[in-house]
């Protein structure tokens, strides 16, 4: 091709001397750009995981905080729940002892509306946890609605359970129903109840419970194992529905005392563990860091209120069943 009039032929061209120094200069400015984009995006990297573990940090602050509230408001509170480890201290009770039978008393009259609560807040963890509907889902709910019986167990001490084949029964240990002295400690408990006698024989809410302890375990630093995770799960709903029992029968008491049964009975001096459950005040750390605006509402700090489920009937005065006596204060067991 022709060559345009203003270009230099390749043979009349002279080529660019370009010096050393201008070489250098160039590669020194290069490396020095290098490296301050390497350490501006180091300094974010470290502000950033800085961010992570300050924000940790200030969840732990939280739920140390909570758990010395809850523990300083039961020692206070005439009706504070007794602690696991001093029931378990305790020589069995009759079934016609006066506490037992006051305690079988107000766990009949609670348990109409523990049932709604407790639906309500399966419903929710189900929601958020993402698990499917299924027919043993569903099922689940339909056995806990089915509960409708107390019976009061000298040999279960300072435990509760629900049996396989009496699954529309609740069986609380004598020194139990004793020791839950509010009617916010036999709430909690009676919805744990609930949950057990919701998930049945056939294991229908294992994938809740395998979820609730896989966030717990990353939430409070701890190893939990599935059977542990279905105590901590029935514990969860059992403090769940006593925030939205203390949201809907508004009183006198301070919001910090009447959340603090909720968890009163794990604050003991010794604090031992077993196969399934975690320990009482283990426990209470997981619950806190699993639902910290459970903890905010014994510090007192700001949050944001999760909205409490919807009208629930006020619990009724009396109700009748066939068999109702003691119930003691621990985690339920089967």
């Amino acid at each position: 091709m022709r060559q345009p009039a203003h270009c230099e032929s390749k043979k009349n061209r002279q080529r660019p001397r370009v010096s050393l120094w201008c070489v250098a200069l160039a590669c020194a400015f290069g490396l020095m750009s290098g490296g301050v984009a390497r350490a501006q995006s180091q300094s974010l990297q470290v502000g950033r995981t800085a961010g992570r573990i300050e924000s940790g940090r200030s969840v732990d602050e939280l739920v140390k905080r909570a758990m010395g509230v809850a523990c300083a408001e039961r020692e206070l509170d005439p009706q504070g729940s007794a602690p696991i480890d001093e029931m378990q201290a305790r020589p069995s009770l009759p079934v016609r002892h006066a506490e037992v039978v006051a305690g079988a008393e107000r766990a009949e009259r609670l348990l109409p509306v523990a049932k709604t609560l407790a639906a309500e807040s399966l419903r929710r963890l189900v929601r958020e946890y993402g698990i499917k509907e299924t027919a043993g889902v569903r099922a689940a709910f339909t056995r806990l609605s089915q509960v409708s019986l107390i019976k009061p167990d000298m040999e279960l001490r300072d435990n509760a359970s629900v049996l396989y084949k009496e699954p529309r029964t609740i069986r609380f240990g004598t020194i139990f129903l004793a020791g839950l002295r509010s009617d916010e400690g036999m709430l909690g408990v009676l919805a744990h109840e609930l949950t057990h006698a919701a998930d049945g024989a056939g294991g229908s809410l294992r994938e809740l419970f395998r979820g609730v302890a896989q966030r717990a375990g990353g939430a409070a630093n701890l190893r939990i194992s599935a059977r542990r995770g279905e105590e901590l799960t029935c514990d969860l709903v059992g403090a769940q529905a006593v925030r939205a029992y203390i949201a809907r029968t508004p009183g006198v008491e301070t919001l910090a005392r009447r959340t603090a049964r909720a968890l009163a009975h794990n604050c003991v001096e010794r604090d031992h563990t077993d196969r399934a459950h975690l320990s009482p005040r283990t426990t209470m750390r997981a619950l806190l860091a699993l639902d910290p605006a459970l903890a905010r509402e014994l510090t007192g700090d700001p949050f944001e209120a999760s909205a409490p489920p919807a009208n629930v009937p006020p619990a009724p005065r009396r109700t009748q069943h066939r068999a109702a006596h003691p119930i003691s204060p621990r985690t339920p067991r089967r």
